[in-house]
């Protein structure tokens, strides 16, 4: 009993630790939201290129960082013309290329942990689209766009934050903060769960699983100081997507695993993996199967498998060569720690902002939601 308890206690510490960062991401996702408007994204993602995959990969930076929700409007861009190539950029940049990823990264690792990231997203984005450039199956596509097509019809998880204006007048309009404070709570009613169980396994599994399993799975080096060789990078950075898969977890619910994963000694090729692994999840590729069809699905897996394998591998040795590697590993105390700190006042802060968005969230919502009810009382009357 006391070991469930020192496990509950050690994910509760982590999300201590990270819950400032989270709230300050998620409103910054939000905000970008509302003030950035994707009305023309797939019209201008037609033709596959470097330039549209690079607008693709922003479209993606500034869409929903929920990796349920990324998903929904990867295919919704698919859908209304984008090429499939830069569909599957803009999948990749909503989920790894996310403001509140990388400072949760920064909080609980370092700002090299969220440099790293940021890499490892770009290189997932070069990988993909120099593979589809060697080899696509054009038909496999037609065939998984069909397939998306009959699927976005039943209803799609994308949110629409439909408010006209610059950002300026969004910014400093209270219809325009109503908008924010909607989408801030959007995104947190579909990420809570994956949040709360991303931290509650990280402290399981830190308490439960000795380090010798995690030496069985991931080859380390002999020597604390040693630097693992290439045949260990490698094969870390293979075997974290496989336990990525069976941990069911999205994007953020990784950072905490990911951590846990670089103070049991893994490699930063392995760490970084990991972290673009969420795209291969059993459920979400689950979930692309339900979206495009098995055969389109499991192309697109593979196809991501090899790209964040490659990506992490690159981002070590990039790393290595910058002279930038990591040499600290917090032990698991020091991202659990309770104390009247810094983090405790960041907390309080951000808790209380989150507070007001929320209030702002039920106070009636959006008018573009009021309308909507009173059309549905109407209606009923």
């Amino acid at each position: 009993m006391e070991r469930i308890l020192d496990a509950f206690l050690t994910g509760a510490g982590m999300l201590w630790q990270a819950l400032w960062a989270l709230i300050f991401g998620y409103i910054i996702s939000a905000g970008i939201q509302v003030l950035v408007s994707r009305e023309q994204m797939a019209r201008l993602l037609g033709a596959k290129g470097v330039k549209e995959t690079a607008l693709a990969s922003l479209f993606g930076f500034i869409s929903s960082s929920c990796s349920f929700a990324a998903l929904a409007a990867s295919r919704s861009v698919l859908v209304k013309g984008a090429h499939p190539a830069n569909a599957l950029a803009f999948l990749i940049a909503s989920t790894n290329l996310v403001i509140e990823l990388g400072v949760v990264l920064w909080v609980l690792l370092g700002w090299r942990f969220m440099v790293g990231n940021l890499l490892l997203g770009l290189l997932m984005i070069a990988y993909a689209f120099l593979l589809t450039s060697l080899w696509f199956p054009s038909r496999l596509a037609a065939q998984g766009k069909a397939h998306a097509e009959e699927a976005q019809q039943a209803g799609g998880m994308e949110m629409e934050h439909g408010m006209r204006g610059s950002w300026r007048e969004k910014l400093l309009s209270r219809e325009g903060w109503q908008h924010i404070a909607m989408a801030f709570f959007m995104e947190w009613r579909m990420v809570w769960k994956e949040i709360l169980f991303g931290f509650t396994i990280a402290g399981f599994i830190s308490v439960f699983v000795p380090q010798a399993f995690w030496n069985a799975i991931f080859l380390v080096e002999n020597g604390a100081q040693a630097s693992p060789s290439f045949l260990i990078v490698v094969e870390n950075a293979l075997v974290a997507p496989v336990v990525a898969f069976f941990t069911f977890i999205g994007s953020m619910g990784n950072v905490p695993l990911a951590a846990m994963l670089w103070s049991k000694q893994a490699s930063l090729g392995g760490v970084m993996a990991f972290l673009g692994a969420d795209l291969v999840a059993a459920t979400v590729v689950w979930v692309h199967a339900k979206y495009y069809g098995w055969r389109y699905a499991l192309y697109l897996s593979a196809l991501l498998y090899v790209c964040m394998v490659a990506a992490g591998i690159s981002v070590h040795y990039l790393f290595a060569l910058a002279g930038m590697m990591p040499d600290q590993r917090p032990a698991l105390d020091e991202m659990v720690r309770f104390a009247i700190d810094y983090t405790f006042f960041l907390n309080l802060a951000f808790l209380a902002a989150a507070a007001i968005l929320v209030w702002l969230n039920f106070r009636g919502g959006t008018p573009g939601h009021q309308a909507k009810r009173e059309g549905q009382h109407a209606h009923a009357d």
